[in-house]
């Protein structure tokens, strides 16, 4: 799968201390643990630790000194292969549609996911607008995170490949434990997990193999739009 060095764009970097590496890759699991299992003051809580993750990359950056275009190096931000970015996209929404229908179509109980759009004080038609932001921000949001800045930060620390994508892969799904756990039975949780760790994997995959981050991006949001779509499924049908 690997070459013995990935093409992934290599630039002159100091290595981020191995805790805070840890502790990065763990924070969105900590954000979706606390506010969207246990609830804790999610008005407040999911912000504030969004905008750490935010926050702390920008801060390693500055004090390397980085250029904005040093920055964009790292990240994986040039130009895009935009037919390879559909195609992967195109497949990855196919892939989960088509098991939607084969496997769970009307098999799902939509009823927690209603009560939690419910308990924020939406509706269904309001989970439209959400499904937007998801897809097109959230999804924008996760590339640059996890293919742009975990990924280059873990370049520095591990240098095989094929580890370096087993743990983008594994720890990008890690925070889905959370967000999936009060809408579904554990074994569905599970499953769904491991789909997001597959998916993880390909976009590791590809900013390894040297693609854009912007193709990440634009398969990422098919993927999404095809998970949103499911989501309004079950709640049409709760």
């Amino acid at each position: 799968m690997f070459t013995a060095h990935a093409t992934i764009d290599t630039y002159d970097t100091k290595r981020m201390p191995v805790w805070l590496l840890v502790a990065m890759c763990l924070l969105p699991a900590t954000q979706a643990l606390v506010a969207e299992f246990l609830h804790y003051h999610p008005v407040w809580t999911y912000p504030i630790l969004k905008g750490m993750m935010i926050a702390v990359p920008v801060a390693v950056w500055r004090a390397r000194h980085w250029s904005l275009r040093s920055v964009g190096a790292a990240l994986g931000v040039k130009k895009a292969r935009w037919r390879w970015g559909l195609f992967v996209g195109a497949m990855m929404s196919g892939t989960i549609l088509g098991g939607y229908y084969l496997f769970f179509f009307r098999r799902l109980d939509g009823g927690p996911l209603m009560a939690e759009i419910e308990s924020v004080g939406f509706g269904p038609w309001h989970f439209i607008m959400m499904a937007m932001l998801i897809s097109l921000w959230n999804s924008l949001f996760e590339e640059y995170y996890w293919r742009g800045f975990i990924l280059s930060e873990l370049r520095t620390w591990i240098p095989k490949s094929a580890t370096v994508w087993c743990v983008g892969a594994g720890a990008f799904g890690l925070h889905h434990i959370f967000a999936l756990a009060p809408l579904f039975s554990w074994p569905h949780v599970i499953l769904f997990t491991a789909g997001t760790m597959v998916g993880g994997g390909v976009w590791t995959w590809m900013r390894l193999r040297g693609d854009s981050l912007i193709d990440c991006y634009v398969s990422h949001i098919m993927a999404d739009l095809s998970i949103m779509w499911i989501g309004w499924d079950l709640l049409t049908s709760a």
